[in-house]
């Protein structure tokens, strides 16, 4: 079904795939590896997740994301990757705090990683902060992880664009 709403373009200096990449994909998942916390968590979920609708629209021009052909397109993105399903509940918990659906993740936990094992976050000295994704099944999957596999997987849907990858 055929929505009827008109689709507006604001320029605000980002035009393209590539621009949102470069200047919005790449510094947030910097910033994340530079500075893991709650906030470049949240940031580099949502500029990552948010990428499909730049995608979207560079390959239906005007067309509105609010039909089943977009709702098709996206649950494409995530069965193909389902490290995008799990940024994208961290981008909608990110903005809305609260989800009207089942999310896959259930929360995040750091830990400080050194010498082989986990110790949580305040104890111990030494290690490196690092975020974990728990997932419903309690599984956890590293943030960065999840990020450089669904960055990579931008960069080969998107390899006509010769994407510059944030984690070389």
């Amino acid at each position: 079904m055929s929505s009827n709403r008109v689709v507006t373009y604001i320029d605000f200096g980002l035009n393209s795939v590539n621009e949102y990449w470069a200047k919005l994909v790449v510094p947030s998942i910097e910033a994340f590896r530079k500075a893991p916390s709650a906030p470049t968590v949240f940031q580099a979920s949502q500029t990552v997740w948010h990428l499909h609708d730049w995608v979207w629209h560079d390959r239906n021009r005007g067309q509105d994301s609010h039909g089943s052909a977009f709702t098709t397109y996206r649950n494409a993105l995530i069965t193909a990757c389902p490290e995008l399903g799990w940024l994208r509940d961290i981008a909608d918990a990110g903005k809305h705090r609260g989800l009207g659906r089942l999310p896959e993740v259930k929360g995040a936990e750091p830990h400080m990683v050194g010498g082989g094992t986990f110790l949580l976050l305040g104890v111990g000295n030494g290690g490196v902060l690092r975020f974990f994704l728990v997932l419903n099944d309690n599984s956890k999957q590293e943030v960065e992880a999840v990020l450089r596999a669904a960055t990579e997987f931008w960069c080969t849907e998107l390899k006509a664009n010769s994407l510059p990858s944030p984690f070389t």
